[in-house]
């Protein structure tokens, strides 16, 4: 009973070791978590800059950027599915929202091309079927991916999952959110709601394909 005790007050002093630790090193920790899901390549000249979907206010942006710098000649959007708020004309379909920010910061309609699946885009996995198609149509061999942050890791991996076997090769940009970002997402509850959806999603994704 003595030797049992002792085991047992030695268990709750580890944890009680490693709860201290953990808070003491809090800002690290957390910041490892949201880091884990931000990935980017080193950028070479490519066909396309490929412009997920997503905030009107940040993505465009990056895209437009890359498209001035010369990375590549044209910014290509898939449509996305238009939600009930958009058919009844509450809110625009975020695509058009995109395009129209792209016009704002001087990229000409001759340099942007929106790709119309049936229906309408309604995940990444969707946006990387239709990129893969018009790839295929046009002899596509590079693009730059733009996405958000925590995001990035996830459209890594769905991307190249999508183009295996394919001559598409896929580079991601990814561009900080407007509000969080890996070192300050726990914050913020827009932070929190979003990096755990991307870890379940991202689980979800290696998990079905």
């Amino acid at each position: 009973m003595v030797r049992f005790l002792s085991r047992t007050k030695l268990i709750v002093l580890a944890l009680l070791l490693a709860l201290v630790l953990s808070y003491g090193f809090r800002t690290h920790l957390l910041s490892g978590i949201g880091s884990f899901l931000v990935v980017s390549d080193p950028l070479q000249p490519a066909d396309l800059i490929f412009l997920l979907n997503g905030d009107p206010t940040v993505r465009p942006n990056q895209a437009a950027r890359l498209l001035r710098e010369g990375w590549a000649p044209k910014i290509v959007i898939a449509r996305a599915e238009d939600s009930p708020g958009v058919l009844s004309g509450a809110y625009p379909n975020v695509t058009d929202s995109n395009i129209v920010v792209l016009r704002q910061l001087g990229v000409s309609d001759g340099q942007i091309v929106q790709l119309r699946p049936p229906g309408g885009v309604q995940s990444t996995f969707d946006e990387a079927n239709a990129l893969l198609k018009y790839s295929r149509e046009q002899g596509v061999r590079n693009a730059i991916i733009v996405t958000s942050e925590l995001h990035s890791r996830r459209s890594r991996f769905i991307f190249r999952r999508v183009a295996r076997g394919s001559p598409l090769k896929i580079l991601l940009a990814p561009v900080s959110d407007r509000k969080y970002g890996p070192n300050n997402w726990w914050q913020i509850e827009d932070g929190v709601i979003g990096c755990q959806n991307e870890y379940i999603k991202l689980l979800y994704y290696h998990y079905k394909y």
